[in-house]
C-alpha cells in the first residue's frame, strides 16, 4: 500500500488495524464530506454503548443498530484515504481487525476532523 508522499505523516497519530499500522494525518475536505457526519451519527451511540458496558451491563453493543458497522468501516475507510488514497473499502474489509480496532480507529479519525478539543478527543470502545 502506497502512501500519498504530497501528505505529511510526521506528526501523524497511528491507528492499529488487524496488525498493521496505518498514520492518520488531518483530515480534508473530501474526507471530512463522509467522516464528520458519519460521527455525529455513530458517537452518541457509541458513547452509549461505551457507559452500559463500563456499567456492568455485558448487553451494552445491543445499542448497535444495523447500519452501524457499515457507517463505521465507512468512516475509518474514509479516514485513512488521506494518506493511502489508493486504499479502497475492500482492502479495509479484508483486514483481520475486530470491532475493538475500529472504535480505537474512529478515535483517532475524530481527533483529526479539527472538530474536537484535544481534551475532548472522544474514544468509544476503550
Amino acid at each position: 500500500m502506497r502512501m500519498d508522499p504530497k501528505v505529511d505523516c510526521a506528526k501523524a497519530p497511528v491507528a492499529a488495524l488487524g496488525g498493521r499500522e496505518f498514520f492518520v494525518p488531518a483530515l480534508s475536505l473530501r474526507q471530512a464530506r463522509t467522516v464528520v457526519p458519519g460521527l455525529l451519527k455513530l458517537l452518541p451511540r457509541l458513547n452509549a454503548i461505551q457507559s452500559r458496558i463500563g456499567a456492568g451491563d455485558p448487553l451494552g453493543a445491543a445499542l448497535l443498530e444495523p447500519d452501524d458497522l457499515d457507517l463505521m468501516i465507512d468512516v475509518v475507510h474514509a479516514g485513512l484515504t488521506r494518506a493511502y488514497p489508493d486504499f479502497t473499502r475492500d482492502d479495509l474489509l479484508d483486514l483481520e481487525a475486530g470491532f475493538s480496532d475500529l472504535a480505537g480507529a474512529l478515535a483517532i479519525i475524530a481527533g483529526q476532523t479539527g472538530l474536537f478539543a484535544p481534551s475532548e478527543a472522544v474514544s468509544p470502545g476503550e
